[in-house]
């Protein structure tokens, strides 16, 4: 009887292990997989961040305008490497 006791227990331990883990998958799911999600930025949003670092740097060489080309192209490498960086550190 000692072991009818004890299997019933296990059978009782099993199904309760059982349910755990489904709720732990059940979680698990819900959660979001932010890993695995590209995240893109706004391209406008990505202007805007170029457009002002332009400005910074041509305000450093007193606006101007023949380098204007140059800034901005700076200022996009620039916004672009950081934004790089930042999405590889996620």
């Amino acid at each position: 009887m000692g072991k009818k006791s004890k299997n019933a227990k296990d059978g009782l331990d099993d199904k309760v292990k059982e349910k755990k883990a489904k709720k732990t998958k059940k979680a698990k799911r819900s959660e979001p997989q932010l890993e695995s999600r590209p995240n893109p930025i706004d391209p406008s949003l990505r202007y805007q961040m170029i457009e002002t670092a332009a400005y910074y740097i041509a305000e450093k060489h007193g606006f101007d305008p023949r380098k204007s080309v140059e800034d901005w192209a700076q200022a996009e490498q620039e916004i672009d490497t950081m934004l790089n960086e930042e999405e590889q550190n996620r």
